[in-house]
């Protein structure tokens, strides 16, 4: 099936019968029209309900505007109800990537390069946007606020992981003692909440991550010799939570329960979805893989001598933090979901919905005064189902009088470093031993339980701060991200991975 073409306006240009799209939250930015699939495209590729779009891309889009408002000072073109950081076009989750764009033109030091080589698998910026600049007294406070924002981080994730505990835990009393019915309401206001903070703080470390990569950057260009060559090194985060959630796999109604879930579909058991759903690939097992006892990057800093060696450490833990708070909240945020699972379910059985609509609605209308009529579920229970089955672009150029056909221009990427010959294998096929190497399309943090019996990753998509490149570079496997083979390797073919140049050789 063909894909659609894309009038500026977001509506479909009349070049035939096409489906509609859907009536869910489709509004396009008037002026930041360049859009992404970004890390959405990795772990749900075009394949969210309704339901779970009002909680990631709603929550998402507030968290946003939160941010951008207090970093910027609340220029106009990030308030109004038209004004989406994150739209649902067509069913198909995009960041905007615009937005991300225009707002590292404003920040001291940062450009937009540098958020597309973080975030979007290295696509070209797309050209200034025609919005106001910040300017004046709202420019000079600016850094400070940013940085205000980033010290902040730690603190708010640790307040936000002691609320969700309680949140969950609570809700499964509240279950066990047959009281859930008469805490639905309060549960759906806790839960909405503390989505907001959790999303709000990821979008704040994603952004905090690439003014802390440019730190770092200019940091060891300045005090370390040929420190490109030794860049994968110095991004080695810093304590990340998944080693310590899968951990706790075993332990009933823990906070890991979610690890055995699809991550961002709470609607994961229904059909379309049940098709479509990124599941997780393994159990935890041990393994003998993991990073080094003494890493390169902490042998460099060594070598540096005293002041220049606390300057690259300063940088390079700044970045760390920044991946370790992102990796956290993220986590957070998928606990969340998972209490969702529970409470749109029981939402819908009080409010007189059946199982198999609850996914076409968002949480504020099963939870508001009145739901949407059977007509207008199956409406969108058409358009869904029509949605799916097109193949979108990851890439949107919404402009007047672009190209709808624009594909934007990747290139291979060494995310974390290392050099491995194995044996590939699939994201369905489990090890028989060690030192595979794993070749997909993407993946997520529920890749964890399998790292260790892999000696290398190969991914069709992805940045050098995916979650999956993170997590290689805390377990020491190397990984190339964004490569064009990797839809081409076949499960047994012998492949040489080279995560320092980005290098992909099939060699049988």
């Amino acid at each position: 099936m063909t894909t659609p073409a894309l009038a500026p306006d977001g509506t479909e240009r009349d070049t035939g019968r096409q489906p509609p799209f859907s009536r869910v939250d489709t509004h396009v930015h008037p002026h930041l029209r360049v859009y992404s699939a970004g890390n959405f495209g990795e772990v749900a590729p075009e394949r969210l309900s309704p339901m779970s779009w009002s909680l990631v891309g709603r929550p998402m889009e507030l968290g946003t505007r939160r941010f951008v408002g207090r970093v910027l000072g609340h220029p106009r073109w990030t308030t109004g109800s038209t004004y989406v950081f994150t739209g649902y076009l067509g069913l198909r989750p995009y960041h905007n990537l615009t937005a991300y764009c225009h707002v590292a033109e404003e920040v001291v030091l940062t450009e937009p390069q540098d958020v597309t080589e973080a975030y979007f698998e290295g696509v070209q910026p797309p050209p200034p946007s025609d919005v106001e600049r910040v300017m004046g007294w709202r420019k000079v406070m600016v850094g400070p606020r940013m940085l205000t924002e980033l010290l902040r981080l730690r603190t708010r994730n640790a307040r936000l992981e002691q609320q969700v505990f309680a949140f969950e835990q609570d809700v499964r009393d509240a279950t066990a003692a047959g009281g859930l019915d008469w805490r639905l309401g309060e549960f759906t206001a806790r839960g909405k909440r503390l989505l907001e903070i959790a999303w709000e703080v990821h979008i704040t470390c994603t952004s905090g991550a690439v003014a802390a990569e440019v730190v770092r950057r200019k940091v060891t260009d300045r005090l370390v010799p040929h420190a490109d060559s030794v860049a994968g090194w110095l991004r080695e985060p810093a304590e990340l939570p998944w080693n310590r959630l899968f951990g706790l796999g075993p332990m009933a109604d823990g906070p890991a329960g979610f690890l055995d879930k699809v991550f961002y579909e709470v609607a994961d058991q229904h059909l379309p979805w049940a098709e479509y759903a990124v599941r997780p690939l393994a159990k935890p097992m041990e393994g003998n893989g993991g990073p080094a006892e003494v890493s390169p990057r902490e042998a460099l800093i060594g070598m540096r001598g005293a002041l220049r060696g606390r300057a690259v450490d300063a940088s390079v833990l700044f970045l760390g933090d920044m991946m370790s708070v992102r990796e956290q909240s993220k986590s957070l945020a998928m606990r969340l979901l998972h209490v969702h699972r529970t409470l749109a379910r029981e939402l819908a059985r009080a409010r007189g919905v059946a199982d198999a609509d609850w996914p076409y609605l968002s949480m504020d209308e099963l939870s508001g005064p009145a739901v949407p009529d059977p007509v207008e579920i199956d409406r969108r229970r058409e358009s869904c189902a029509e949605a799916l089955g097109l193949v979108m672009p990851d890439y949107l150029d919404l402009r007047p009088g672009a190209s709808p056909d624009a594909v934007p221009r990747r290139r291979p990427t060494g995310v974390s470093p290392g050099v491995f010959e194995g044996v590939a294998i699939g994201v369905e096929d489990m090890p028989t031993e060690d030192g595979v190497v794993l070749v997909c399309e993407s993946a997520d943090a529920n890749i964890m339980p399998i790292l260790p019996f892999v000696g290398a990753v190969v991914t069709a998509r992805g940045s050098q701060y995916s979650h999956v490149a993170i997590l290689c570079r805390e377990m020491g496997v190397p990984a190339v991200v964004s490569h064009p083979l990797a839809s081409d390797i076949a499960p047994g073919r012998r492949v040489h991975v080279n995560g320092d140049t980005g290098e992909v050789r099939i060699l049988d």
